[in-house]
């Protein structure tokens, strides 16, 4: 995954086709490394410098509910 020019430093991708979400965060030399892995039944941790606290559950995430 490619860093786009506005250094995004933390991406969230809902993969339904492999039930489960990736954590994209700290790229170096504009791509990110190799993603953390959340299933379902966990929540995705949304690190402090974002500045807000949230409650990413993956199941969430994957339904849209």
């Amino acid at each position: 995954m490619a860093v786009p020019q506005h250094e995004l430093t933390l991406g969230v991708v809902a993969d339904r086709k492999h039930d489960e979400a990736l954590l994209y965060r700290d790229p170096v030399n504009g791509k990110y490394p190799a993603p953390e892995r959340y299933e379902r039944g966990q929540s995705v941790p949304v690190p402090e410098c974002v500045g807000v606290t949230l409650d990413l559950s993956v199941d969430t995430l994957l339904d849209g509910d």
